[in-house]
């Protein structure tokens, strides 16, 4: 049973939490690591599944959308969140990234009424002709199950370049590296604020303490990691609250630095 939605309020915005369960991964995704770190880990390596609703004055914002079903014959314990969200009235959809497990919930039409909000990259690397002929056989079926979900919702995507205002306290902020157009949304209100740092972080028992170590499913390992290491920098020192897709649920803390990394503090 997926957790109790967590909920907190940033200045006026209220932002509540969803559990979308949880995948656990082989550790061989996680390449680099030390010797210490590694004998610190169990195999599989849990991570969380996090998804967030916004309330800013009349937008009911869902960032990312959870796997729904796309990915429980895989992960059965994934998909957990879309039962308690479905009967919301989101206005607006902030996708992080088009992976299945954040563009999942958007299978058959969910969510009809809202517009969704992409990164240019990010839509024209997943919508591009000929992709799923591009990579190997066995990654097939799942860029055609992307594609297909994408041109589900084209008829109402919102796209857009670099870093945007949206309204309301939101603004979208770059954070590539896990895919091509990788975003953030950060949430300012009343002197207050938060980021939703989305996949730029996966595992927090690996990134804090070393966030070079690669992740097999970001597009560019190198872009990535850098994307950490300012993420976490910045965050360390302005003390701003980050959430992030894979962190324990709620998945909501400030970042401390420790030495020449860092670590995560819950809130």
């Amino acid at each position: 049973m997926p957790n109790t939605p967590h909920s907190l309020t940033v200045g006026q915005i209220r932002l509540t939490v969803f559990d979308d369960g949880h995948f656990d991964l082989p550790l061989e995704y996680f390449s680099g690591l030390s010797e210490d770190l590694a004998s610190q880990l169990s195999a599989p390596l849990t991570i969380g599944a996090n998804l967030w609703l916004i309330e800013a004055g009349s937008r009911r914002v869902l960032v990312d959308t959870g796997s729904g079903a796309a990915l429980q014959q895989m992960f059965p314990s994934t998909g957990q969140a879309l039962a308690q969200i479905a009967g919301e009235e989101i206005t607006d959809i902030v996708l992080t990234h088009m992976h299945a497990d954040h563009l999942g919930g958007l299978m058959g039409g969910g969510f009809a009424g809202a517009k969704v909000h992409v990164s240019k990259p990010e839509w024209a690397f997943w919508t591009q002709k000929g992709l799923a002929d591009a990579v190997p056989e066995d990654q097939r079926p799942m860029i055609e199950m992307v594609q297909a979900v994408a041109a589900s919702f084209a008829d109402r995507v919102v796209l857009h370049e670099g870093a945007a205002d949206l309204g309301e306290g939101l603004s979208l902020k770059p954070l590539p590296g896990h895919t091509p157009g990788h975003i953030g949304l950060r949430l300012q209100s009343g002197g207050e604020e938060l980021l939703i740092a989305g996949d730029a972080l996966i595992s927090g028992a690996v990134h804090f303490a070393e966030p070079d170590v690669a992740y097999a499913l970001d597009s560019d390992a190198v872009a990535a990691a850098a994307t950490r290491r300012a993420l976490l920098a910045e965050a360390a020192q302005s003390g701003t609250p980050i959430a992030a897709t894979h962190l324990p649920f709620p998945g909501l803390g400030r970042v401390e630095a420790e030495g020449d990394a860092w670590r995560f503090v819950p809130l």
